[in-house]
């Protein structure tokens, strides 16, 4: 009985054994190798359409010219080269367009300005804005529009045929008005018949007495007339 226990045993340890050998022995499992990673080719950009490019930037020039910058909606100079954009973003010739229609403007508004036509000025600098709100030239200008549009303005009227002739109560009208041209922020506008005739109301009003320098400049037309604009301190002070 004892070597029957002892013979089974045996066999046991034998078997387990075994069993260990066999495992030591087993191969790991085989790992699958590693594929290299591929970049995904890259997509080409859309082709640009030129022949649309083209007829949109001929388009633009057409209402440049003919000033249709902002209006009408679908045929304007800033629609066209913002249909340029949207198809070649940066494009330079839709870009330099944007800036050629808000300086159109601006000197629309310049004109307004010279017209004493303040509401129209405002109105042309709102437009430039819509196109680029960042441009330089709309706030210096727009400054301008409201300290003239506040300014107040004093007008001397002058008989055409008397100040040819250089009469001398016109030269005395002229010296006793150029005492408020010589205010430190007054401005004058001198519009008379000819070159001539401007000089001579400049010096007439350079006759009052005072040392300041009068500021302003001579137009032509007719009727003569001297405007003087008496700026706000505020438009003197900040130059």
């Amino acid at each position: 009985m004892r070597r029957l226990l002892y013979a089974s045993s045996l066999w046991l340890a034998l078997a387990g054994f075994a069993a260990l050998i066999a495992a030591c022995g087993t191969p790991p499992p085989q790992r699958e190798p590693m594929r290299p990673v591929v970049a995904p080719e890259p997509v080409p950009p859309p082709a640009v359409d030129q022949v649309r490019v083209d007829a949109l930037l001929d388009a633009a020039e057409r209402a440049l010219a003919e000033q249709r910058l902002l209006t009408p909606a679908d045929d304007s100079a800033y629609r066209h080269y913002t249909a340029v954009l949207e198809l070649v973003p940066d494009q330079p010739d839709a870009v330099e367009g944007f800036e050629r229609i808000v300086e159109a403007y601006l000197a629309l508004a310049r004109r307004a300005v010279e017209q004493e036509r303040w509401a129209g000025a405002r109105s042309m600098l709102d437009r430039a804005e819509v196109v680029d709100h960042s441009h330089p030239g709309i706030a210096p200008l727009r400054r301008q529009v409201e300290q003239l549009a506040s300014a107040e303005r004093l007008a001397l009227q002058l008989d055409r045929t008397a100040l040819r002739q250089r009469r001398a109560d016109v030269a005395a009208r002229l010296a006793a008005f150029g005492k408020r041209a010589r205010h430190p922020n007054a401005r004058v506008t001198i519009r008379a018949g000819s070159d001539a005739d401007g000089r001579w109301i400049y010096q007439q009003l350079n006759k009052a007495p005072g040392e300041r320098r009068i500021r302003g400049g001579i137009e032509i037309g007719i009727p003569p007339k001297v405007t003087i604009l008496l700026l706000p301190a505020s438009a003197v002070e900040g130059g």
